[in-house]
């Protein structure tokens, strides 16, 4: 299928970085898609800072076809996940997770003075609101943590970080990161094997050690568990 023409001969402005410097760069298809998607879709916008949420952009069929056309056996949220994080890493799109509808709004902007200032400030007021920290206290969110250290959150990831901000404590979260940085394996993978492994043998100089837990069914239940019942504390001896 070959191509018509274009339907107006005005041209479409652009920043010259985009050209002189990011396009030249880029080697993945879905960063080059995606980044130029998101000039398309934010050139519509009248909103003051213009920004997309990643719903805005999983739900964008046109993008969807445009991303499939990459590859027939991946799926287009790995496509649109892969595009995103390589913009982000490369700070050509800006990212920013604030809470909304009851839930967290990853959002992403052109990487503009005035959208970085916006950014702060929005992260700024969220630690403000934050309830029962004194600001002296207060940690980075893991969300902010992860981003500084290893990479962009996307929304698959969002759950594994609030389930392992439940599991672990705060420093062993942050030692894992750092292990990883050290370990030039900037990956969600590495950091919680780490921390999967701290909780099962134990990490070294933690007041905070965990004890790996007995699992006591295993020695009462089979064949011989007459035998490990028998010499419990709930026995008549």
């Amino acid at each position: 299928m070959t191509f018509t023409n274009f339907s107006t001969d005005g041209l479409i402005g652009l920043p010259p970085e985009l050209f002189s410097t990011v396009i030249p760069t880029i080697t993945l298809p879905s960063e080059l898609k995606v980044t130029l998607h998101m000039f398309y879709r934010l050139s519509q916008q009248r909103t003051v800072p213009r920004r997309l949420s990643w719903d805005d952009l999983a739900n964008d069929q046109l993008l969807s076809r445009s991303l499939r056309a990459i590859s027939k056996v991946r799926p287009v949220a790995e496509l649109l996940d892969e595009g995103l994080n390589a913009a982000v890493r490369r700070t050509t799109i800006l990212h920013v997770a604030l809470p909304g509808n009851g839930r967290l709004v990853n959002w992403y902007l052109m990487h503009t003075a005035s959208n970085r200032a916006w950014i702060e400030q929005a992260r700024q007021l969220q630690l403000m609101l934050e309830p029962g920290i004194p600001a002296a206290e207060q940690r980075p969110s893991l969300i902010t943590l992860y981003e500084q250290n290893i990479g962009l959150v996307t929304p698959l990831l969002v759950d594994e970080l609030r389930e392992a901000e439940e599991r672990y404590p705060p420093d062993w979260i942050e030692a894992a990161m750092r292990e990883a940085v050290q370990a030039n394996v900037r990956s969600w993978r590495y950091v919680r094997k780490v921390l999967e492994r701290w909780a099962t043998h134990g990490r070294q100089n933690a007041s905070d050690r965990f004890e790996r837990p007995v699992d006591v069914e295993k020695y009462t239940r089979g064949r011989f568990g007459n035998l490990f019942r028998l010499g419990s504390d709930e026995s008549d001896l």
